[in-house]
């Protein structure tokens, strides 16, 4: 079985009635795509073993024979009930023969019966993520199936916004905010088979960066100077209501009247736009321009970050120096309602693994009551827990090969920010 790297979507594997040359024009297939109403199956496993039972099928007249299968792969096996079991997928013809055991007579090929193993099938979806308007995404799928014994004739995609492609892994823009289904069909052909696989799910489309990525870029030049808050760049365009903030996540979202917030984060660093005021009579086109400008003016000053916290050697408690970083972090998250933050102390992987766990944990839950005292909200701290992130344990000891030259590392606290759901 070889995994090949196609299409995208939950798969489904069915066979197809529709008939279809060995070359099918894209309208063609098309039109075979919206004829089709087979029943999709996620997965066929594979069953390369079969039973083959004549007991019932002779009339021996008080003779006894010896039954000798010739299974087509090199497999003899005797017997009127016989179970096997084949290595490999394909066509096989087992064959009968009778021997009597006196004269040893031999009537060949007595009977014959056309066998056919198809192995297994299985496609595993790779979902869109954070699909924006304008931006062009590339539909993927994992498939599994035979390979040296079936290939794959054609490929057929609706994305359900009124497009079509013939191409295996095509790349597509969608124009408009909303939620759409899309729809492959993929045939695979064998010398004596043929299936289909059929897939459907759905995407939502979200408003694009009205900037194309101008905070995001920024962010992604900045240089993070620990592992652990390496992450991705994220923009947000938020509105606010009496409940809180929530995402924009279509043009009918965008109305005048109400307050709407730019965030982009990565990392310990954020820009944040603060409140933004839309008239009343504001309408879609001049919202867009005005969260464009916006954020245009946010691109030309620095993000706002929550800085580390370095603990001395053995340290448990928090100094002075600290707490008074941690009061900065607590007033920014004041102001950053939709937001929480994880927060990670590195250990080392020298000496007492464990002990250097557990005394990570109990820094981080320091910080962590600290700032819950002081009126964070308690499950907008999330202490990540060393052992399980590959990212807080340093491997750098004195006078041997550091993954970061500076050793306090060892002894460093990180906040990282995420949205709040």
């Amino acid at each position: 079985m070889k995994n090949k790297r196609i299409g995208s979507v939950l798969m489904c594997l069915v066979f197809w009635s529709v008939g279809y040359s060995q070359e099918v024009g894209c309208e063609a297939a098309k039109s075979g795509f919206l004829r089709f109403d087979g029943a999709c199956i996620s997965k066929i496993a594979s069953n390369n073993c079969v039973n083959l039972d004549i007991t019932d099928s002779y009339d021996f007249e008080g003779k006894e024979f010896v039954f000798v299968w010739d299974m087509g792969d090199g497999t003899t096996l005797e017997g009127l009930n016989i179970d096997h079991c084949y290595e490999k997928p394909g066509p096989y013809v087992a064959t009968l023969s009778l021997e009597d055991p006196i004269t040893k007579a031999t009537i060949k090929e007595e009977a014959s019966i056309d066998i056919i193993i198809k192995g297994s099938f299985e496609l595993i979806m790779e979902p869109l993520e954070d699909v924006r308007t304008n931006i062009a995404e590339s539909a993927s799928f994992l498939l599994d199936y035979p390979d040296s014994a079936y290939q794959i004739k054609y490929t057929y995609w609706d994305f359900g916004d009124g497009t079509f492609s013939c191409e295996e892994t095509p790349d597509h823009i969608y124009e408009r905010t909303g939620v759409y289904y899309r729809s492959l069909l993929i045939g695979l052909e064998s010398d004596i088979d043929r299936v289909t696989l059929c897939a459907n799910d759905s995407v939502r489309v979200k408003l694009a960066d009205p900037t194309a990525g101008m905070l995001t870029d920024k962010l992604d030049l900045l240089t993070m100077d620990s592992r652990y808050i390496e992450d991705k760049s994220i923009y947000f365009l938020l509105k606010k209501s009496s409940a809180g903030y929530s995402e924009v996540e279509g043009m009918d979202d965008l109305i005048g009247g109400i307050n709407y917030r730019i965030v982009a984060f990565r990392g310990n660093r954020i820009y944040d736009s603060g409140d933004i005021t839309m008239p009343s009579d504001s309408d879609q086109k001049s919202i867009q321009q005005t969260i464009s400008d916006k954020t245009k003016q946010l691109a030309d000053q620095e993000p706002l970050r929550l800085d580390p916290l370095f603990f001395e050697l053995d340290q448990n408690e928090l100094s002075r120096k600290m707490k008074k970083s941690l009061d900065d972090h607590i007033e920014l998250l004041e102001n950053l309602p939709m937001m929480k933050v994880e927060l990670g102390v590195y250990t080392t992987s020298g000496g007492s693994f464990n002990r250097g766990v557990a005394l990570s944990i109990k820094r981080a839950e320091l910080i962590k009551q600290y700032m819950v005292d002081e009126g964070v909200e308690k499950e907008r701290i999330v202490v990540t827990n060393p052992n399980t992130s590959r990212s807080l344990i340093n491997s750098c000891l004195t006078g041997s090969d550091c993954d970061y030259v500076d050793e306090s590392l060892n002894r460093r606290a990180d906040f990282k920010l995420k949205m709040r759901r």
